[in-house]
């Protein structure tokens, strides 16, 4: 007996038609016989089956559940309009399968469809963030706009020490703004591309990369001999490009993030542009083995500290040193803080009223900033950057900033007349700044502490502005700006953007 597929599609929609029912839309590869390689689950305000994201989502992980439909490709399409909703990709659920799911926008202008987090609900009161993908492999998010949650615009994880992954997710044509924390968030996943997307207005950064996951959920980066293995013996990159950063706490963020590419991007007018970090809260510390290649990064000095800023960190600072709450510096294009093994090269950095680039540790010796000792300053590269566009606008008080701890690190071929912190003057410029390249230098070899250079801190004067730990606990934190430097009374023309600063109120600022 034939099956009833193989009735014409052409007889069958007539046959439809005649009976008043809607025709099915036909898939890819939908033919005679064949199973469909793709099933569209169609969302819109009115006149579509789903009238929620959720829905669509929720329609599309049962069908992909179903052992018939294991390699058929699910994609929600998302038609214009605002949805007051949160969505939710669980992929710990039964009956559920999310992997390589695909939520997009049918339309290319990604303003076009909106997530709005304002009023909208989720399973325990406000929603979190517009899509949340939690243990889900593959998941591709497209063409589309979240605002205002009180976490994140999309965010994307999984506890790789239960054995859960978010590998290869793919965001793309992405706009976030106004979110409480993040705008593009991915924690504990292998691999990945956040791509032509943009992100402002948030409490921490537009785009996060954290907690990448090793080989093993012991590894680290201790040990004197023989060296370490790395972290991922075949490393799966994540990639960041075409993508614009503006008027955040930070462009960039990356908590004990490894095997990150960032290129061709723009950070500006954020409070500091790309920063790795190094930092207790998350797994697998520290950051490193990343590049951050060919970026525009200017004009990073937005004092969110000061009452007239349109945001509020969500960051209650990095620690406390020698009773000091401790910030992230403002005022600075690229921070490596507590990194092993960053390159960073080929990128434009001006503009930044503080430093271009500066590299640091968080001590773990006399001042317990880092526990276990993680967060120290090693075999970064900073090499053939442009810096100040050659006079034209030039960064704050010196180009480039390092804090003499660790070890490894080199600086070579970056832009004629770059300057370079000197410190108090005991330890030569040649040993604060070598040139590239310098031997491999293990974490448990060096040291994470270095007061004799009076860079990292100055302890006849722990307030020092000129030590990075006397200027990121500056207090009240708005005085940071105090000691910036503002070499030209206003920034030339860059492209198409514009410079944005917030104006102190009467009084706001207390500098001596």
């Amino acid at each position: 007996m034939k099956h009833w597929l193989a009735v014409p599609a052409l007889v069958l929609m007539s046959c439809l038609a005649l009976t008043g029912l809607a025709a099915p839309a036909l898939a890819k590869g939908g033919g005679q016989g064949k199973q469909p390689t793709t099933k569209v689950f169609e969302v819109c305000k009115h006149g579509c089956k789903y009238r929620t994201i959720q829905k669509g989502v929720n329609a599309a992980g049962s069908f992909k559940a179903k052992k018939k439909n294991a390699n058929v490709k699910a994609i929600v399409a998302v038609k214009p309009g605002k949805y007051v909703e949160g969505v939710v990709l669980d992929g710990t659920l039964k009956k559920k399968n999310f992997e390589g799911l695909t939520i997009e926008g049918t339309k290319k202008s990604r303003k076009k469809t909106v997530l709005e987090g304002k009023n909208a609900k989720g399973e325990l009161g406000a929603a979190q963030n517009g899509v949340e993908a939690i243990d889900v492999d593959g998941v591709v998010l497209r063409n589309m706009w979240a605002r205002n949650y009180q976490s994140n615009g999309f965010f994307v994880h999984a506890d790789a020490s239960s054995g859960q992954s978010c590998d290869d997710y793919t965001m793309d044509n992405l706009l976030t703004s106004a979110n409480r924390s993040y705008g593009l968030f991915a924690k504990g996943c292998k691999g990945g591309k956040m791509i032509n997307s943009a992100g402002y207005h948030h409490g921490d950064s537009a785009f996060y990369v954290g907690e990448t996951p090793c080989d093993s959920a012991s590894w680290t980066n201790h040990g004197v001999v023989p060296p370490p293995k790395p972290c991922q013996r075949k490393p799966n990159w994540t990639l960041l490009k075409n993508d614009k950063s503006y008027e955040n706490v930070l462009g960039y963020s990356g908590t004990n993030s490894k095997y990150v590419k960032i290129v061709d991007s723009a950070f500006f007018n954020n409070g500091a542009g790309i920063v790795p970090n190094t930092l207790d809260s998350e797994g697998y510390e520290p950051n490193g083995w990343n590049v951050f290649e060919g970026n525009d990064v200017f004009w990073n000095n937005y004092n969110y500290f000061l009452t007239g800023s349109t945001f509020r960190t969500v960051s209650g600072g990095l620690g406390k040193v020698a009773g000091a709450t401790v910030n992230y510096p403002t005022g600075v294009g690229i921070v490596l803080y507590g990194g092993d093994h960053n390159v960073v090269r080929y990128n434009h950095v001006f503009g930044n009223y503080k430093w271009g680039i500066a590299s640091f540790s968080g001590p773990g010796e006399l001042f317990v900033a880092n526990e276990g000792d993680d967060a120290k300053n090693l075999n970064n590269q900073i090499v053939e950057n442009v810096l100040g566009r050659e006079g034209a606008d030039p960064n704050g008080e010196y180009d480039i900033w390092n804090d003499a701890s660790g070890g490894g690190n080199c600086w070579s071929g970056n832009s004629a007349n770059s300057t370079f912190a000197p410190g108090n003057g005991k330890t030569p410029m040649s040993q604060i700044y070598p040139p590239c390249p310098q031997p491999e230098v293990l974490n448990d070899l060096a040291k994470s502490l270095n007061i004799t250079a009076g860079l990292q801190i100055n302890l006849a004067e722990e307030s020092d502005p000129k030590t990075i730990l006397g200027y990121a606990g500056s207090n009240p934190p708005q005085n940071q700006q105090c000691t910036w430097l503002r070499r030209l009374a206003a920034h030339p023309a860059f492209e198409k953007y514009v410079p944005v600063e917030v104006t102190a109120l009467p009084g706001e600022l207390t500098c001596k």
